[in-house]
């Protein structure tokens, strides 16, 4: 009779249990080991946008924060390493090989900047990184076929401008347009946006200027349009760009109705220019940040509290910029809860643009077959002399 072979038994088990306990970081997949998932962010941290990248970092962070002090998800804590690329396209493709060659890195989270991504983008596509919330609306990014690896959580600007544009003709009965527009990939990608939404209306763009965003030529660009005799000025301009041409424009004594999308931050520009900032209208893509009502808010007004306390250091300032980096966050959460216990990146991208809509406290990001656009959300602020006002969605649309 044979007898049991004890010690095949006992090395067995004892090959059981090593399995069993060694860690997640032993399969290799890229910014995952056992107790951490490691994202990355090149951003503007410095310069003309510096306010923009340090509280859209921090919304980011205060998402992670508040889901760590739960204990991770799914036992993984969740890290963020942010570089400072200061709008800058030749940093922040430098930043991206850098993420892509880093065998610490997940996914590249919270880039800020149309030319920054115009850069970013081709590096992160061919080493099939995941890049993720980009704060931008240029078309090109929306384009799945081309960039597989990229997750869009806001409307494109295409949207933004048919909606700004179909209100101010419609409701304002604006006919003649001009455009300022930033001499850059972000200037073209929005004049683009702008044309083709007054094409459809069958209206031309009759006067046109571009300048350089590290100089003060924008000044010169109104000279331009004051040949025109216009009705509407739409920019496509950063914020403190934006200020100093509606801040010229009023002192030449022109009452233009000035355009602008949601990339600029129309409570700065109303703080600064008070009065003379109307007749104005911005688009948003988000709630109200001051809406202590909306659910979203509440519970991001709440943890960038908590983060705030706990990195008194970082700019946590509660604005449309911080918000979007909390929603940005919250939706990694929520992609990575819905994976098997060991992330991927390619089940990532997969989950993330395939797996049905995400609700995050009421706020739904959800992406048309074969698209990777989660949100077309717009709404419309109207700015006179005297009041504020929200454009409802109906009048938006008629």
């Amino acid at each position: 009779m044979a007898q049991p072979n004890r010690l095949g038994g006992t090395v067995l088990i004892l090959l059981l249990l090593c399995t069993k306990a060694a860690p997640a970081a032993e399969t290799n997949q890229p910014g995952v080991t056992g107790d951490i998932i490691a994202f990355a962010q090149s951003s503007c941290f410095s310069g003309v946008c510096g306010a923009t990248g340090l509280r859209y970092r921090a919304g980011i962070r205060a998402a992670f924060h508040e889901r760590n002090l739960r204990g991770g998800v799914k036992g993984r804590k969740l890290r963020l390493t942010a570089r400072d690329d200061a709008y800058d396209p030749e940093t922040a493709a430098a930043n991206a090989a850098l993420f892509a060659s880093d065998e610490k890195v997940f996914a590249v989270i919270g880039g800020l900047g149309t030319p920054t991504a115009l850069r970013m983008a081709p590096v992160l596509r061919n080493a099939k990184v995941p890049f993720v919330g980009i704060l931008s609306g240029a078309s090109f990014l929306r384009d799945r076929v081309r960039f597989p690896n990229i997750v869009n959580l806001r409307t494109g600007y295409a949207e933004e401008a048919r909606k700004l544009v179909a209100y101010m003709h419609g409701r304002l009965g604006a006919r003649r347009f001009g455009v300022i527009f930033q001499d850059d990939a972000f200037g073209y990608s929005v004049l683009a946006s702008y044309r083709e939404a007054l094409k459809a209306l069958g209206l031309p763009i009759l006067a046109k200027a571009s300048y350089s965003w590290h100089s003060h030529s924008i000044h010169s660009t109104l000279f331009v349009m004051e040949k025109a005799d216009l009705d509407v000025v739409l920019m496509a301009a950063t914020t403190s760009n934006v200020t100093s041409a509606v801040d010229a424009a009023r002192s030449f004594g022109h009452d233009y109705v000035f355009g602008m999308l949601s990339i600029v931050d129309l409570d700065r520009i109303a703080g600064q220019l008070e009065g003379r900032f109307g007749p104005a209208v911005g688009t948003r893509v988000l709630p109200d940040v001051r809406d202590g009502g909306d659910a979203l808010v509440k519970r991001f007004q709440s943890a960038l509290s908590v983060w705030r306390t706990a990195a008194p250091e970082e700019d946590a300032t509660a604005d449309a910029s911080s918000l979007e980096g909390y929603i940005l966050g919250r939706f990694v959460i929520a992609v990575l809860e819905r994976m098997p216990d060991l992330p991927n990146r390619e089940g990532f991208l997969e989950t993330a643009l395939m797996s049905g809509p995400f609700l995050i406290e009421g706020w739904e990001i959800a992406f048309a077959d074969g698209g990777n656009v989660g949100s077309e959300y717009v709404r419309l602020v109207e700015f006179s002399s005297t009041k504020t006002r929200d454009v409802t969605e109906k009048a938006v649309d008629q």
